[in-house]
């Protein structure tokens, strides 16, 4: 098995609340992208770590979700 990178609980909270804030972003979802990324999040969730590739989906996913905060 190549090493992950484990979930500790703060980043596991985060997680809900990023999955939460990709399913509010859903409806417009033409190519999939919204509903590909939730799928990768649930694995991570279940797994409890991600790898260094994930990461990187999970930190463009984050900063989106911030520049949206920031838009309200």
């Amino acid at each position: 098995m190549k090493e992950g990178i484990f979930l500790d609980a703060q980043q596991s909270k985060f997680l809900v609340e990023l999955d939460k804030w990709l399913k509010e972003q859903q409806a417009d979802d033409l190519v999939g992208v919204v509903r590909k990324s939730r799928e990768v999040i649930t694995q991570i969730e279940n797994r409890g770590y991600y790898s260094e590739l994930e990461a990187e989906l999970l930190n463009e996913l984050r900063s989106q979700y911030i520049k949206s905060k920031k838009k309200k």
